[in-house]
């Protein structure tokens, strides 16, 4: 009963005899605290860095789609409107002719010469215009149906007299001697009764969905009809499909996915792949789709994660052994700065031109918003011709232009401290309290652009307007006179060059 007190009694008096015991431990306590700190600071930085990159990602794709879908749907509605064109001046032609009460002798050698015509602009994709004509069935490329062959029971006349005088758009068929989808299309004449009408052949079409497939970041390309069939597509295997009869396959569920969706991009999950697809309608009610597999895409995204995980635990090894060495506060804030550096680095510069970015604009306006300096000077810059040149020579043309449009800019504003880039090919430069000549600034720019050679471009063009401060102005004022100017700038470009101005959405 006597031993064991006086043990207890030791211990303690041990531990207040070397204050260093409690020291160690505390500090052990205080390592691990840091260690787990840290542990988690680096989870975070992974987390943040593969969400931003996801995010990227997934906006390139978006983007890449939505460029692929516009300029396959301007192709195909060019293509389809040259068989709507011919219907159209036929019927224009034959009304005069029925005015005039012109001969079925003659009106006959009207549809044999249009015949002979539209096999010059088709090319094969027509067999010739026919059609039913004051009582009588006139071809004008010589077929001479059977007995019972009744013109006015055929969907290409009933649906034109239904039409009210527009031309009609009949059903797709396929056609069961050349394999080939088939539509026809047909309008009634000035006497209501009487229906002139084209077959026109959907083979080059069917070779122009296929070339654009070839041609661009998409995977696939569909156009469907207003009842989900497939009208083209760039694998041949899937002509005349009616998707939204399937069932368990890839194209019902893209099908599905249109019906439902209300914007012109969606995303589709299949079998474990993952696409997204971007819909533009074109003529007829149907609907052109770009679709992108990015299963691989965002697979290879995993590689880097990983690497990125290694990293991490790699030099968490290194800060915990620095820390078990030494007590050094000094080493480690330097180490954090370096990360706090790099993130910062990453969050507010462009990675392709190496410019600040637009979160970095955004928050430079705020500043000037809440404090306008007298003498600030707003300059927006927009290269002209990027989408020629990523549709001529291919994207990595198109990022050399925007890359050597930075350097330009950097260059003949001599390195100025606030030049950002605000996406895609436009850019802003920023002078507060700058005394600097901006008029020879852009002689520079001028000059340097116009004599620059790279790999894939010679030259190139920026257009670009100054807003200036004056008086109370506030920063939104100066940002609208900049933006105005620049856009005078570049419509004073397209007149000079002769091209057309596009649309200020797609003017690139």
């Amino acid at each position: 009963m006597i031993v064991a007190p006086i043990l207890y009694c030791t211990e303690i008096t041990d531990m207040e005899k070397d204050p260093e015991i409690g020291r160690v431990s505390l500090s052990a306590k205080q390592n691990m605290i840091v260690a787990v700190l840290l542990v988690l600071f680096f989870v975070g930085i992974i987390i943040i860095y593969y969400v931003m990159l996801y995010s990227e990602t997934r906006s390139n794709i978006i983007n890449k789609g939505e460029l692929d879908a516009v300029s396959s749907a301007d192709r195909i509605d060019k293509y389809l409107s040259t068989g709507v064109n011919v219907i159209t001046m036929t019927g224009y032609t034959l009304d005069s002719m029925m005015e005039n009460e012109s001969p079925q002798s003659d009106i006959l050698d009207c549809l044999v010469n249009q015949t002979a015509g539209v096999a010059q602009i088709l090319t094969g994709d027509s067999t010739g215009i026919y059609g039913f004509i004051n009582g009588e069935y006139l071809d004008g490329s010589g077929w001479e149906p059977d007995a019972d062959y009744v013109p006015t029971e055929r969907p290409w006349y009933i649906e034109a007299t239904a039409g009210g005088g527009n031309v009609v758009v009949v059903e797709p068929y396929l056609d069961a001697q050349t394999g080939n989808i088939t539509i026809t299309l047909a309008k009634t004449l000035r006497d209501g009764k009487s229906v002139v009408a084209l077959d026109f052949s959907l083979v080059e079409l069917q070779l122009l969905t296929e070339q654009l497939a070839a041609d661009s970041a998409s995977d696939m390309e569909i156009i469907l009809d207003r009842d989900s069939r497939v009208i083209a597509h760039s694998d041949r295997n899937e002509i005349n499909k009616h998707y939204m009869s399937e069932k368990g396959t890839l194209g019902h569920a893209i099908a599905e996915q249109l019906t439902m969706s209300h914007e012109n991009f969606f995303e589709v999950s299949f079998s474990k792949e993952r696409y997204f697809v971007y819909a533009q309608p074109v003529e007829n009610d149907w609907m052109c789709l770009s679709v992108i597999d990015t299963t691989p895409i965002f697979s290879r995204m995993s590689l880097p994660l990983l690497l990125m995980i290694l990293a991490a635990a790699f030099i968490i090894m290194i800060l915990i052994a620095l820390m078990v060495r030494s007590n050094s506060k000094s080493v480690l804030a330097e180490k954090m700065k370096e990360i706090a550096d790099i993130q910062t680095h990453y969050a507010y510069y462009d990675e392709m031109t190496g410019l600040k970015n637009r979160r970095a604009y955004s928050e430079m306006l705020d500043r000037l918003e809440a404090e306008m300096p007298e003498n600030c000077s707003v300059i927006m810059f927009d290269v002209n011709g990027l989408k020629t040149v990523n549709d001529t020579n291919g994207h990595e043309a198109g990022d050399e232009l925007i890359i050597a449009a930075g350097e330009c800019i950097r260059s003949a504003f001599d390195n100025a401290e606030d030049i950002f880039r605000l996406g895609g090919d436009e850019f802003c430069v920023i002078l507060t309290n700058d005394s600097r000549d901006v008029v020879s600034c852009f002689r520079r720019l001028e000059k340097m652009a116009a004599g620059y050679k790279g790999k894939y471009i010679n030259g190139l063009s920026i257009s670009y307007g100054m807003g200036s401060a004056k008086g109370n102005s506030d920063i939104g004022s100066v940002l609208k006179e900049a933006d105005r100017r620049m856009y005078e700038f570049k419509d004073r470009y397209y007149v000079a060059s002769g091209k057309d101005r596009r649309h200020r959405s797609s003017d690139k």
